[in-house]
């Protein structure tokens, strides 16, 4: 869709008001605290039981997930980490939950090494394989990814069907991706796989955009559980991106600031600013969420997107690329490497990179973007009108601003 075609409000905020105005206490987050507390009373008295310290990892990063406070899920991973070792290695759920951890720590490396040791010790093996393929994919090992997802499951299986949505989205295949979610949502047999189910499908939606069915998927989340953050920012994002509407995206986020530590509502609001035209808040905003997330609790959890915000200090940025490919290489990731080094005066290398370890293996639109910002530097004007019409359709995912400068690339 193109910017100056006229967009269909989608969203209506007497659907999710009531979501904004609660005023009772989060039942999950009461729960987690009170079983934190009585897993930690139980170890302090009996050190030397290293099921306490996973109960307490289990409380604490139930807290993270509910509060945003990056503590507890470092707490989480010390704890987990400790109870391995006083299991000598020889439990495979315990390095599964040490490498369920690390992955949301973006430590893929050593979530991958938890998880071969918990396959060598073949308690559970499916499990193990199927968490396999989830690091695999983070780690861009696309062949092994394929030859475990042939190994994990049939069509019947959910969480079969949810990996093979994975691989469908990275292929491209965003639809075929949200049938196979879709599929999932009728064997899904609890509330948590529902509610993990809405939002990604609400995720999805809004990629091939189809606004009305994220919105949709997202409000069906919050039916099942109203203090469902992920979803309210969702609908934040539809009433910027698609509504243009900042003033009720941003009273959505003061809510969210409110109940979440997150960061990420920083970088939000600074693309809100600049969209107003406010380019000291913009600026302000963006310090703010650069100074954040480079505090050492969040170790490389952030540094894909400190690269591109970094253009006042492009050897940092350099540097931080080559960190995140070290760690994770992406096509996404080598995409960063090439754009941080055309900030570099590195034209020629950054092209050389981006044909070989970008071009034709992701579809990603920020991605996407920033090659054609190499391209366009290298002089390759017809690559960068091939990107800007592949990229016509993305305008809702990379937001407003985003595709102003895909426009004008």
């Amino acid at each position: 869709m193109a910017c100056n075609e006229p967009k269909k409000t989608v969203t209506n905020s007497a659907d999710y008001n009531k979501y904004l105005s609660q005023t009772e206490g989060n039942d999950k987050l009461q729960f987690a605290k009170n079983e934190l507390d009585f897993w930690t009373t139980k170890f302090d008295k009996a050190p030397n039981q290293s099921t306490f310290l996973t109960k307490m990892a289990g409380a604490n990063n139930q807290l993270f997930e509910i509060t945003g406070q990056i503590e507890f899920l470092n707490s989480a991973d010390v704890q987990l980490a400790k109870a391995t070792e006083m299991r000598s290695h020889k439990s495979a759920s315990l390095e599964r939950s040490l490498a369920k951890t690390r992955i949301t720590q973006h430590r893929f490396l050593e979530a991958k090494q938890s998880l071969m040791i918990a396959d060598s010790l073949g308690e559970q093996k499916l499990t193990t394989q199927k968490m396999l393929f989830d690091v695999e994919m983070e780690l861009g090992n696309y062949k092994e990814s394929e030859i475990l997802l042939s190994q994990i499951g049939a069509e019947e299986d959910f969480d079969y069907l949810i990996r093979l949505a994975k691989w469908l989205d990275y292929k491209g295949n965003t639809s075929g991706a949200i049938s196979k979610l879709e599929l999932a949502l009728t064997k899904a047999d609890n509330e948590n796989l529902k509610l993990w189910l809405y939002s990604n499908l609400g995720d999805f939606y809004g990629h091939v955009g189809n606004i009305n069915q994220s919105y949709s998927h997202y409000l069906k989340a919050l039916a099942i559980d109203p203090h469902y953050l992920y979803a309210l920012k969702g609908i934040a994002w539809i009433n910027f991106s698609h509504e243009n509407n900042v003033e009720e995206a941003e009273r959505i986020i003061t809510f969210l600031e409110a109940k979440h530590a997150a960061p990420d509502y920083l970088l939000l609001r600074s693309e809100i600013a600049k969209f107003k035209g406010d380019l000291i808040s913009e600026k302000s905003l963006k310090k703010e969420y650069i100074s954040k997330v480079s505090q050492p609790a969040y170790g490389d959890m952030y540094n894909a997107y400190l690269v591109t915000l970094l253009e006042n200090d492009p050897q940092k940025a350099l540097a931080l690329a080559k960190k995140e490919v070290s760690n994770r290489p992406t096509p996404q990731s080598y995409q960063l490497l090439s754009w941080a080094l055309c900030q570099n005066g590195n034209n020629a290398e950054a092209l050389s990179i981006a044909e070989i370890q970008v071009k034709g293996k992701t579809f990603e639109p920020k991605s996407l973007f920033h090659l054609a910002e190499v391209y366009k530097l290298n002089g390759k004007d017809e690559k960068v009108k091939e990107l800007k019409l592949a990229l016509e359709d993305s305008f809702y995912e990379v937001g407003p601003n985003v595709a102003h400068t895909i426009i004008k690339l």
